[in-house]
């Protein structure tokens, strides 16, 4: 794989991956893993088979190397090369999400003061395109796992360029984690873009189950999705209001504040 030996101590050997793909032009046609050919994107991460054979670096990209990108913490908001890399990805795109969920978040305080205290610190943004609510958050005492819908534009490789953390999923499915994980679960249209392949009760039924009891759920959707949202959500036990967004001008999108409370089933 044209790895190189950076550095062996005793038992432990580390490996430094190569830059561009010069190496692999110089091995032979039977060489072992093959290169791969073009017909799955090395991209891809949902519903694609594993191959045994390696993924030529892209040569549109020039500063994906260890020390080549920005240097924390300049990497979080300046929009990297792969910002346009993915269907609607745009480095001024980038930067206008970054600017927006700065004052989206301010709002968010007014409406669950619990966010920037301790109180909430495992967050999970359920449907997020560059990872801009957790860069916002970059100075409040939490930990955010950033999601990329798996029907949606792959742009997951934008949030590890921001030194951020995320993964792929499909939210028709259940999210890999324990029971009651997080604190703050954030969901951004997910429904209005998913809603005609996941049943809503099931997706919030997942929710319930990773949320922790008494943590809340900040959706933003379309007003429809809002209140069947609500609906659900007070029959398993959530205490919900809806409100309007940061623009109260805004009547396409409608924001659901909902807490998980804490209770115990009827002693026998």
């Amino acid at each position: 794989m044209c790895y190189k030996q950076y550095a062996m101590k005793g038992d432990i050997a580390v490996w430094q991956k190569p830059l561009d793909d010069t190496c692999y032009s110089g091995r032979s046609e039977d060489a072992v893993p093959p290169i791969c050919d073009d017909s799955i994107n090395p991209d891809a991460a949902w519903y694609v088979p594993m191959r045994p054979c390696i993924a030529r670096p892209s040569p549109d990209f020039e500063h994906l190397g260890v020390g080549q990108m920005l240097k924390w913490p300049d990497r979080l908001t300046e929009a990297p090369e792969r910002s346009h890399m993915f269907s609607g990805g745009s480095e001024a795109s980038f930067r206008k999400d970054t600017q927006m969920w700065k004052g989206v978040l301010k709002y968010y305080k007014t409406l669950v003061p619990a966010l920037g205290t301790n109180k909430i610190r495992n967050v999970m943004d359920m449907n997020t395109k560059y990872g801009g609510l957790a860069a916002a958050m970059v100075k409040h005492p939490v930990w955010v796992m950033n999601v990329v819908s798996s029907y949606a534009a792959n742009s997951i490789g934008v949030i590890y360029d921001r030194g951020l953390i995320g993964t792929v999923n499909d939210w028709c499915e259940a999210f890999s984690t324990y029971p009651r994980t997080y604190d703050l679960l954030h969901v951004d249209g997910l429904f209005t873009a998913e809603s005609h392949r996941c049943d809503m009760k099931f997706v919030l039924l997942e929710m319930d189950r990773i949320l922790r009891p008494e943590g809340y759920i900040i959706m933003r959707d379309a007003p429809n999705f809002v209140q069947n949202a609500k609906i659900l959500g007070e029959a398993m036990r959530w205490k919900c209001s809806v409100h309007p967004t940061e623009d109260s001008l805004n009547k396409m999108e409608r924001l659901l504040i909902c807490q998980k409370l804490f209770w115990k089933s009827a002693q026998e």
